[in-house]
């Protein structure tokens, strides 16, 4: 028998070395298996790494086919009751077969076409005893032996179970299936392979798409719920901040298979709520050879893809890089991938140990979503650009497999992955004309012409020219001055110019001066004063005729006082709070404040009315000249240009055409009162907003998985420990947009009380940090009492713990920056710079704004009771979060019939709120005034821009119902159907309580449900697959949402001041609403035919039908005419009052849903050669227009009803902004070329 088998393997390596084995079934490798050596490496025979465990040969024999990817034939009859010691190592497929079959008296022999079949052993001729036959003749009934591929139990290999072993409908690729999609991205081939997939592209970048499986996400995107477990070689790469993932950090070309795994499964962690996406990488000791391939075509897209691997049987090495750039479909829209995975491994015997490295720097533009007007004129232009991400990873693996005994093995990993997020986004500033309680007027600097009121300062002194009145004149009990000889004002023979001046307050001028009760109710006498009666008759816009009142010396104290008040001017003003430089005794002969200089009521454009109470004790008043001395030159009424409601900033106003006090707003629905007929106003409006993040994160983490493969049971227990850090910066700031709708900085051509005007002034809300540890355990059993029966339970339980660390600013209160505004130096002086004791209006007054801005500076702002104000950050919260949950699961499958296997299952999972999602939780604890924490100190969370303190938010659990069947309906079909539900509680939504202030919360409960058919087969040289998901994704709870372009949406203003609680912009979703973005009807399809052995062709289709947008989740929206909105909108045009009652006007609403669609991509390939492969792919074959993704907003380029259009289209009156479904728009008709080189040294 040695020599016929030996004979069969030279025949069966020739055999290798001229083509491939056919196989009705390919599967190329198993997932992971157990990487031993048992033998020396014969390098003349084409090897691979198998591990088959002791017990039945016919069991044995059928793994072992499919794990060396041949067809095997044979009679039942022949493995009755044989056992087989198993397989370790690596083999030759003849040499495998072998090992098997030793001891059993039988042989494997290769027929036409290179199938295998089962034999008894040929006796040879020298072993034949005298007269004995020399062949046996017998029929064989063979029988076909179907691959059976491994899948991987949980995160680690080590456990491997067969798909009719595992509970649910696990899908899955291969490496080979994975090259031949030629799909860009993940999210991309699963929605064309899988059920129950869909994607939404809301960034409009094919490495950025949200992917959606059964209703569950994994995006991103910051703000996105998360749902699915995605895990690279045993670690979960969903990141730390938000759960997102990074799908452009994730090589292709190194896969070697990827499986999803339904369902609330335990066993792979927190996190998996609907699924858990699992992916392998390749190794040097599966993979030798080389793949390289290049690709060029539409979008100016070129990318290298190359793989190469290598190993002695001892040690290997695998390196694979993946290298993109394209100009993208739509305008402004570049990006840049690079990708690079190295793999060095080691093994012996009964052991492996790698050591991995992945690194991804990429700069990804993704300019979003397209307004359907928009979409309609063109859908390459972009709404705003650029909107750019640079994405870098650099991630460590360490891991390693020990084959304790045949039947139990141990695998563990440690890593460490550090990535590094920045993101850049030039957005439509839809707050341009400042806020409802105090929208922005326009204002002017022109450099030549005097824009502010001046006033006169012949002296030089650095005070505008003033005159003093001293109540030092002694007065009767009257109050009537009195002159030197004792005669009352008014009496015969008083004299005007020898008045009785005292000396000091408290000390008697002449006999006739009276005692009078002291004014400041101290019940005490004091001696009675008054002041020169000629003040009565001075022109107070003069200097006075009295002598010694002009420019008279004033106390050294108030001189400060003065000085400090014309620095500090516009911040005075804005606060409009006199008692800032005031007393606050009362002067006991006058009555008033001992001292006041009140910049508040002059605003600069009057000069001061003060008071101040001299060294002596006497009470002064200090009038400033009231009218400026260039009052005739400044045509520029100066009044509040924007800010907050209790914080004005002064400046010029640019009046309209009839010089209209109340100027132009910005935004022109402020404008006119109910009419809306302003246009608002161009030059100087700020019309981009940038917001800039950056987010640093370090994981660090180590399991150990404890594996059994006995016959009856698969048994498994494992542990791991997770540590991740994050840090989180963000600002903002203004910008314009040019005729491209690009933004660009531009901080002289903004008006000048834009503060945040430039990145360097770009204001960060909130400083943040947070840390989280998550320790668990978990174990799975299958057990299999019969062949046609397995049993699996499996638990979890886990630990975790979450640090955040929040620094809190109030100026979080401003709605954002377009309310940060500079101040102005209101009060210019004009000095007498020739000193020829006159000032010359037109040459001695400054002109311009220059000189007079103030920069925005909130630590001058008044404190609150705490002592802060309001750019104090809160003092720094650390607040500490436990979360423990137990998670079990459990399962049957049952071989119902050789061609019919039916599967059930129940699991719970669960996920702890994200830090972002505790970052931005809403607090409704109680202070003391009874209002919400998060309100009383005005904690908004703004994406990305702002996060608030942190309350507890309940962790997510889910709970899923799975049941299905899978079979064949003839030799070459397979099909498979499955029902599920999954139900969750205390599901987390970005909710809002009013349209200003929005938060994470736990809003109840939420379903995803649905069905899943799937059927696929060969026929001839034709192979086809056709999946079909209904997928029903619902809200199962009442909560209220803010939608302001929602149709349904509450449109009368009733906000309360006091708690901020309101309907105003609001909508409620009802239980059996859908979810935005969640088709209801999902279908790929996938045909291939081999027009000759090297000429093939495919053709694939997606089919989604209709889903809601963003800002639907009521499911009530209405395209149509839009209700207006009733509130304290609109300025009184007379008056000039703000905060009126109006009705505004509103444009049009558009659709609230994305339409069903239909898109086919074509794929062929030409074998010019063994190593070469030409090809060529177009996708949407029909140039469909189509989006797959969605939200409801305002067009900010409309066409003009009442408003300004400026160059990029922007449309100064937002009232004039339609209502519109802006739509994540697939790309057109496109074509590349490819060229693929494979050298496989196996061949």
């Amino acid at each position: 028998m040695a020599g016929n088998v030996a004979s069969i393997c030279k025949n069966t390596g020739e055999r290798h070395s001229r083509k491939p084995i056919s196989a009705l079934l390919m599967l190329l490798f198993s997932t992971a298996t157990l990487p031993l050596a048992a033998e020396p490496l014969n390098t003349s025979i084409p090897t691979q790494t198998y591990n088959i465990p002791p017990g039945d040969l016919d069991q044995a024999l059928t793994l072992y086919a499919g794990n060396a990817g041949v067809l095997l034939s044979f009679d039942s009859g022949l493995t009755l009751q044989k056992k087989t010691t198993g397989l370790k190592g690596n083999y030759g497929v003849m040499q495998g077969f072998s090992e098997l079959l030793k001891g059993t008296g039988l042989e494997i022999v290769q027929g036409e076409g290179g199938r295998y079949q089962l034999q008894r052993a040929t006796v040879q001729e020298h072993d034949k005893l005298p007269g004995e036959q020399s062949n046996l003749k017998f029929k064989v009934d063979s029988v076909e032996v179907r691959a059976k591929r491994f899948y991987e139990v949980g995160p680690l290999p080590g456990l491997g179970l067969t798909k009719e072993e595992i509970p649910g409908n696990v899908q899955s690729l291969t490496a080979k299936e994975i090259k031949e999609a030629q799909s860009l991205s993940l999210t991309d081939l699963l929605n064309s392979k899988f059920q129950s997939v869909t994607v939404n592209d809301y960034q409009s970048n094919p490495f950025q798409m949200d992917l959606q499986y059964r209703g569950f996400a994994a995006s991103p995107q910051l703000g996105t719920a998360q749902g699915i477990s995605v895990f690279l070689d045993g670690i979960r790469v969903n990141e730390p901040f938000g759960d997102v993932v990074n799908w452009d950090m994730l090589p292709m070309n190194a896969l070697s298979s990827l499986d999803l795994v339904p369902g609330s499964n335990p066993i792979y962690g927190l996190g998996t709520l609907g699924g858990a996406l699992t992916m392998k990488t390749k190794s040097g000791f599966d993979n030798p050879g080389v793949d390289a391939q290049v690709l060029t075509g539409s979008f100016g897209r070129k990318q290298l893809q190359a793989s190469a691997g290598w190993n002695n049987g001892v040690v290997a090495g695998f390196l694979a890089g993946n290298f993109f750039l394209e100009d993208g479909w739509r305008d402004d829209s570049p990006s840049r991938v690079n990708q690079v995975f190295g793999k060095a491994e080691w093994q012996s015997e009964r052991a492996r140990l790698g050591l991995s490295v992945l690194y991804a720097g990429n700069k990804l533009t993704g300019n979003g979503l397209l307004p359907q007007q928009m979409v309609d004129q063109n859908p390459k232009q972009v709404y705003t650009s650029p909107d750019e991400s640079r994405n870098n990873l650099l991630q460590f693996q360490l891991s390693g497999i020990w084959d304790v005994t045949d039947t139990f093995n141990i695998t563990g990993q440690i890593y460490n992955r550090k990535s590094k997020r920045k993101s850049s986004t030039s957005d439509i500033n839809e707050n341009f004309g400042g806020t409802d309680g105090r929208p922005n007027r326009a204002t002017t600097k022109d450099p030549n012409q005097q824009l502010l009121y001046g006033y006169p300062d012949i002296n030089r002194d650095g005070r505008p020219d003033y005159n003093d009145y001293a109540y030092n004149v002694a007065a009767d009990a009257s109050g009537r001055a009195l002159d030197v000889n004792g005669i009352a004002y008014g009496e015969p023979g008083f004299d005007i110019n020898n008045l009785a001046y005292g000396t000091n307050f408290t000390t008697q001028a002449i006999a006739q001066q009276a005692q009078v009760t002291a004014a400041d109710g101290s019940s005490t006498q004091v001696w009675n004063w008054t002041y020169d009666p000629r003040k009565d008759f001075d022109d107070f816009t003069q200097p006075s005729t009295i002598a010694g009142v002009f420019n008279a010396p004033t106390t050294v104290e108030f001189e400060n006082i003065v000085k400090y008040a014309i620095a500090n001017y516009g911040t005075l003003v804005s606060e409009a709070d006199p008692t800032r430089l005031s007393s606050n005794t009362t002067h006991p002969g006058s009555g008033q404040t001992s001292y006041i200089y009140d910049v508040t009521g002059s605003q600069g454009q009057s000069g001061v009315i003060a008071t101040y109470t001299d060294d002596a004790g006497f009470f002064h008043d200090y009038w400033e000249l009231l009218l400026p001395i260039n009052y005739g030159n400044v045509a520029n009424a100066v009044g509040a240009v924007g800010g907050l409601s209790y914080i004005p900033t002064i400046g010029p106003l640019v009046l309209d055409e009839n010089g209209n006090y109340n100027g132009i707003f910005r935004d022109g629905k402020y404008g006119g009162g109910a009419g809306l007929l302003d246009t608002g106003y161009i030059e100087g409006t700020p019309t981009a907003i940038f917001n800039d993040t950056q987010i640093d994160q370090l994981g660090k983490g180590a399991s150990l998985q404890l594996n059994w493969n006995l016959d009856e049971h698969k048994f498994m227990v494992g542990a791991s420990i997770d540590k991740a850090d994050a840090t989180y910066v963000s600002k903002q700031y203004l910008g314009l947009l040019d005729a491209n709708r690009h933004g660009y900085v531009a901080p002289d051509l903004l008006g000048w009380e834009y503060y945040a005007n430039a990145p360097e002034r770009a204001q960060g809300l909130n400083d943040f940090k947070g840390d989280g540890l998550t320790k668990s355990v978990y174990l799975s059993e299958t057990w299999t009492p019969t062949k046609t029966l397995s049993i699996t339970a499996s638990a979890r339980y886990n630990r975790t713990y979450v640090n955040n660390q929040l620094a809190v600013s109030k100026l979080s209160s401003f709605t954002d920056v377009n309310t940060i505004l500079n101040y102005l130096q209101l009060a210019q002086l004009c000095t007498d710079n020739n000193s020829d004791g006159t000032i010359d209006p037109n040459t001695e007054c400054p002109h311009g704004l220059d000189h007079a801005i103030l920069p925005f500076d909130p630590s001058t702002f008044p404190t609150d009771p705490f002592g802060n104000n309001i750019a104090n950050l809160l003092a720094p919260e650390t607040e500490r979060f436990k979360y423990r949950s137990f998670n079990p699961s459990i399962g049957f499958t049952w071989q119902a019939q050789e061609d019919l296997n039916v599967y059930a299952s129940v699991g719970r999972g669960a996920r702890t709120p994200s830090v972002i999602e505790l970052g931005c939780a809403y607090d409704p604890t109680p202070m003391s005034d009874g209002r919400p924490r998060s309100i009383v100190e005005q904690r908004v969370c703004n994406l990305p821009g702002g996060m608030s303190g942190d309350p507890y938010l309940k962790q997510v659990r889910s709970t899923t119902f799975e049941m299905g069947a899978r079979g064949r309906l003839s030799e070459n079909i397979e099909w498979n159907a499955t029902a599920y539900r999954t139900d969750l509680t205390d599901d987390i939504y970005f909710v809002s309580i009013n349209a200003f202030s929005s938060y994470f919360q736990n809003i109840g409960d939420t379903r995803r449900q649905g069905l899943e058919l799937g059927l696929k087969g060969k026929w001839g040289k034709a192979s086809w697959g056709v999946n079909y998901a209904l997928t029903d994704a619902t809200f199962q709870s009442v909560m209220r949402m803010a939608s302001p372009h929602n149709s349904t949406a509450g449109n009368v203003y009733d906000i309360n001041s006091f708690t901020q609680q309101g309907t105003y912009q609001q909508i409620t979703v009802h239980p059996g609403d859908r979810m935005p973005g969640v088709p209801l009807h999902n279908l790929n399809f996938n045909f291939g035919y081999d027009i000759t052995d090297k000429w093939r062709i495919g053709l694939t289709a997606i089919m989604h039908s209709e889903a809601f947008v963003r800002g639907n989740e009521n499911n009530k929206h209405r395209a149509g005419a839009a209700r207006p909105i009733e509130g304290p909108f609109c300025t009184d045009p007379v008056s000039g009052v703000t905060g009126q009652w109006c009705s505004v006007e509103r444009a049009d609403f558009g659709s609230g849903k994305t339409a069903g669609y239909a898109v086919f991509n074509l794929r062929t390939t030409y074998k010019l050669a063994p190593e070469w492969t030409l090809g060529l792919q177009i996708n949407n074959l029909f140039d469909k227009e189509y989006a797959s993704a969605g939200r409801l907003g305002l067009n900010a380029f409309s066409p003009s009803i009442r408003g300004a259009i400026g160059a990029s289209g922007f449309n100064y009156n937002s009232a004039d902004w339609q209502g519109s479904s802006f739509l994540g728009i697939g790309a057109p008709r496109a074509a590349w070329v490819t060229l693929n080189y494979e050298f496989d040294p196996k061949r």
